[in-house]
């Protein structure tokens, strides 16, 4: 039952940072905390750690906690290491990727450009998480799933400091794609960096609207 409940807070906290309806850098109050969602103080206080572990949240013992902000050297950071790792990574293992698989991606990229942003910046997340699980290194994808949660964050967050955040990541995605489909080593690494470039200057530039 304890752990049930800590599962439960943990989900709803998640997905209240994932969808910045707690803002990056925004400072939560356990108080406040304990008596908007009544799981109790123990599951409570085990999600935050939780959290934390994430890095989705930092706690300061005795002076309280926030949202995880997003600064220039955290996105830089981000980028460059999915910079690192998904170019070389398909290069690598390009023969191996499942040629239907990519295409139910494209599939799903075009139909997400009728749906929210949210279901597009998921799918996003879930096709390059996909290119690095081609490796079937069991902590290189899981240090991965890090790292696309906090693009996640960040692309939610992006859209809600500005709603056409969205622009060109159709066709961005369908190169990536295209070269995959054609086994194109040089063409798939220049798409990847192109794409993870273009993403990183928009959430640079709306990072200084931001704050």
């Amino acid at each position: 039952m304890a752990e049930a409940l800590t599962n439960q807070a943990y989900e709803y906290l998640y997905d209240k940072i994932i969808s910045c309806e707690y803002r990056p850098g925004q400072e939560l109050n356990e108080k406040q905390l304990l008596e908007q969602t009544k799981f109790g103080r123990t599951p409570l206080r085990e999600a935050l750690l939780m959290l934390q572990s994430d890095k989705l949240l930092e706690i300061y013992p005795r002076k309280g906690m926030r949202i995880a902000p997003f600064t220039e050297k955290s996105i830089n950071d981000l980028y460059l290491t999915r910079k690192l790792i998904e170019p070389t990574v398909c290069r690598k293992y390009i023969t191996l990727y499942s040629k239907s698989r990519l295409l139910e991606f494209q599939n799903m990229f075009e139909q997400a450009e009728h749906s929210s942003e949210v279901e597009e910046f998921r799918i996003d997340t879930s096709f390059h998480a996909y290119l690095v699980s081609i490796t079937n290194n069991q902590i290189l994808m899981d240090m991965y799933q890090s790292v696309m949660i906090q693009q996640l964050r960040l692309a939610v967050y992006a859209a809600v400091l500005d709603s056409s955040n969205r622009a060109g990541n159709l066709q961005q995605h369908k190169a990536i794609i295209d070269a995959l489909l054609r086994e194109n080593e040089e063409d798939v690494q220049d798409a990847i960096v192109l794409h993870i470039n273009h993403s990183l200057i928009k959430s640079l530039k709306l990072l200084g609207n931001g704050e």
